[in-house]
């Protein structure tokens, strides 16, 4: 089965679509593991509280809602004078990515980054909606093997990843829901940045 497909053959028209697929990312996120969530966010304020970072890897969509959530700690969790959150995506710098995937191969781009700057106590998040791109195993692979602590957002099946992670959450889906599962990751990232925030005093409001 093929929800979005599906989907698009019971509609009537654009905003018949909209509401069912609206629908359908409601009862995603109805079913996402928030216990694993709220985890997820202990581990990423402890490394904080130890001034340790936050590397998060993710390919296409994913990489745009990981350089967001990079944006969300970095800058909008922002507290003049207190331990602040290091965060990286290691897919936002143009010019290593190119020449690593031009160089070592693209299923080393993450690997490679995280042999120069990953430290014990650091913590690395993986998102990925098909939970098997190379570049992601690798890169969890390695961050095992040093004994970090590693988050996964995944979606479709969870993908080999889903056992490399420590904390796993999952967007379960059939296989035609990028939309959905990416929505999920972005609200699901919104949902950390923000609780973490508020927890360490930030107002979200200017």
């Amino acid at each position: 089965m093929h929800k979005m497909a599906e989907l698009f053959a019971q509609a009537e028209s654009f905003p018949h679509y909209a509401k069912l697929y609206s629908a359908r990312l409601a009862e995603l996120l109805d079913k996402l593991d928030m216990e694993a969530l709220g985890k997820a966010a202990e581990k990423i304020l402890e490394a904080r509280e130890a001034g340790r970072s936050l590397y998060i890897i993710g390919n296409g969509g994913s990489a745009a809602i990981a350089a967001h959530m990079v944006n969300d700690l970095v800058a909008g969790a922002y507290l003049e004078g207190a331990p602040n959150f290091r965060a990286c995506s290691l897919s936002d710098n143009v010019a290593t990515v190119t020449a690593l995937a031009n160089d070592s191969g693209y299923e080393s781009l993450f690997v490679r980054q995280l042999k120069v700057q990953l430290q014990p106590g650091d913590v690395v998040m993986a998102m990925s909606v098909s939970g098997n791109s190379p570049n992601i195993l690798r890169g969890l692979e390695y961050a095992r093997s040093c004994g970090n602590t590693t988050i996964g957002l995944c979606g479709f099946t969870g993908g080999n990843m889903f056992a490399l992670c420590d904390i796993a959450v999952l967007a379960e889906t059939t296989l035609d829901e990028y939309g959905p599962v990416e929505d999920v990751f972005s609200i699901a990232c919104h949902i950390l940045s923000g609780y973490m925030s508020m927890k360490l005093g930030k107002q979200l409001h200017h």
